[in-house]
């Protein structure tokens, strides 16, 4: 048991606690890297208006902003938004459910980063993919999804039911982190 509590495994963790510690792990230059790749893949810059579903504290963020990017988002947790609030003041942030997501203002970007496990089930992510794409005006990505909750053929077949043509599936890379090697990220050209 010990092993696997090194690795951010607890069963007197909740999955957040548990997904917190292993992300704890992972250096702030590892995480910078995580987010510059991402940025590349997606082929975005400075001016870039970018909005993350489950987007937590703005973690993700919180680069993007330090770098001219617009960002948004929206978590279901009063306190993690008041967080994100505080470290991006020029962010627009808002407390909701990620299948509560406003196809109406647009955005460049959609983007979910390592919340897509936490949903109940495939009808549920499928319906969120498909108000990320509604919102998105260039690309949308769900990055850090778990192998063992998705299949990248049925994420294929997820996007291409909403029209979404031009996907790439990336095996996650981030170093330092525990479980990359059974984490991928879907990036999508709209």
């Amino acid at each position: 048991m010990k092993h696997l509590e090194g690795e951010g495994f607890s069963p007197r963790l909740s999955p957040r606690q548990r997904s917190q510690r292993l992300h704890q792990q992972i250096t702030k230059d590892a995480w910078l890297d995580f987010v510059e790749r991402t940025v590349g893949t997606l082929d975005i810059g400075p001016g870039t208006r970018v909005f993350e579903v489950g987007c937590g504290d703005g973690a993700f963020l919180f680069p993007l902003a330090e770098n001219g990017y617009i960002v948004g988002g929206l978590d279901r947790s009063p306190e993690l938004i008041r967080a994100a609030k505080k470290a991006i003041p020029s962010g627009q942030f808002m407390v909701g459910e990620a299948s509560a997501l406003d196809p109406d203002e647009g955005w460049d970007v959609v983007l979910a980063c390592g919340v897509f496990q936490s949903f109940p089930d495939l009808d549920y992510a499928r319906g969120v993919l498909a108000r990320m794409a509604a919102k998105a005006t260039h690309a949308i990505a769900v990055l850090d999804l778990p192998e063992s909750n998705y299949d990248r053929g049925w994420m294929m077949r997820a996007l291409a039911e909403i029209d979404v043509k031009a996907i790439q599936i990336e095996d996650q890379k981030v170093d330092g982190y525990a479980v990359a090697p059974f984490r991928f990220n879907v990036f999508a050209r709209l």
